[in-house]
């Protein structure tokens, strides 16, 4: 048995264009994935508007969801101490973790609840990844496990400013010794996947770019699929050509 999963990220709703939001639905629907994984920045500025229009274009896709929030999507206001609220509020049913036979993907909030100081960067804080870690230990089952979030735990060389996260590398270690295999995210609008060896097993990062939003930093706008059979996966890039979402290239 094989499971499919479609990772997306940086959605930054509202697109520009509705042409390309079809596209998106039309390309992903032809994916026929069980999981529909995205790692956040679904608004771009956490408005109540931006939040709907998300939330009703993951609405029509296949599959279960799992959804994280990134930084842009905790209000300039800050929602008056209660950052995550207007996210909640549209992803009210949002499951802790997603799990087939082949798979089991947790999700860990890495977001900044502030929009003070550098409130771009994210912070992997201790008591939100030891839940992740005992789901990991818990729930693995001779599966892959994988773990999804918006920044990078692990200073990226395409990107060494934006991927520097607070506590990151320390948890990316704890998250390995307890199971996890790949990890999920975006913030970088970047297709790439790096590997480094914890815990004695290679364990691998996989940035999705922008799936939709005219902030492509390098690169077409895109996301990945992801196959998982046997505690074994394959990775393929998808990116818009300006009429279409293709095949771009295997990771």
């Amino acid at each position: 048995m094989t499971t499919r999963i479609v990772h997306l990220s940086d959605l930054h709703c509202p697109a520009r264009s509705e042409a390309q939001v079809e596209a998106l639905i039309e390309s992903i629907a032809a994916a026929k994935p069980d999981f529909v994984v995205e790692t956040g920045d679904l608004t771009r500025r956490g408005r109540n508007r931006e939040f709907a229009t998300a939330a009703a274009l993951l609405a029509r896709l296949p599959g279960q969801k799992l959804v994280v929030p990134g930084n842009h999507d905790v209000p300039i206001a800050g929602i008056f101490g209660k950052p995550f609220s207007r996210f909640s509020r549209y992803f009210l049913d949002q499951p802790l973790y997603l799990e087939s036979s082949d798979v089991l993907v947790i999700g860990l909030n890495t977001a900044v609840g502030s929009r003070f100081g550098d409130w771009s960067l994210g912070n992997a804080a201790s008591a939100r990844v030891g839940p992740v870690e005992a789901l990991l230990r818990e729930n693995l089952q001779g599966r892959l496990g994988i773990v999804a979030c918006h920044h990078p735990l692990r200073p990226h060389a395409l990107d060494v400013r934006r991927s520097t996260t607070s506590r990151g590398p320390r948890a990316f270690d704890e998250l390995a010794a307890a199971g996890m295999r790949l990890l999920l995210h975006g913030h970088l609008h970047r297709t790439s996947k790096t590997c480094a060896d914890a815990s004695g097993t290679d364990i691998c990062e996989l940035c999705a770019n922008t799936a939709l939003s005219d902030r492509e930093r390098s690169g077409a706008a895109g996301y990945n699929i992801i196959d998982v059979a046997a505690c074994d996966y394959t990775v393929t890039a998808i990116s818009w050509d300006g009429a279409h979402y293709a095949l771009s290239t295997v990771l």
